[in-house]
């Protein structure tokens, strides 16, 4: 009877920490990149200050568009790791 070394040994623990760890790797990937709209080289570069109401709207639509993000990932975590956790 051939015994395996104690080196080449799987615990389930370690299984199921590789498919956690790919099952991630799966779910970064699937995150689409957002189009960044195209800078026109050939367009001067403008210097303009915001006025306080325009830089309030622009921070408003960024901390928005964040939180979206972060939502999104949230919630794909949620699912990857109800998949896999099990509890301490």
């Amino acid at each position: 009877m051939a015994h395996r070394s104690p080196n080449l040994r799987c615990s389930g623990q370690a299984v199921v920490a590789g498919l956690a760890f790919a099952a991630m790797l799966t779910a970064i990937l699937s995150i689409p990149a957002e189009a960044k709209p195209s800078s026109s080289s050939t367009a001067p570069l403008e210097h303009r200050t915001d006025t306080a109401e325009e830089s309030k709207r622009l921070g408003d639509e960024a901390r928005r568009r964040a939180e979206v993000q972060q939502h999104i990932w949230d919630r794909k975590m949620k699912a990857v790791g109800s998949g896999i956790c099990t509890g301490c």
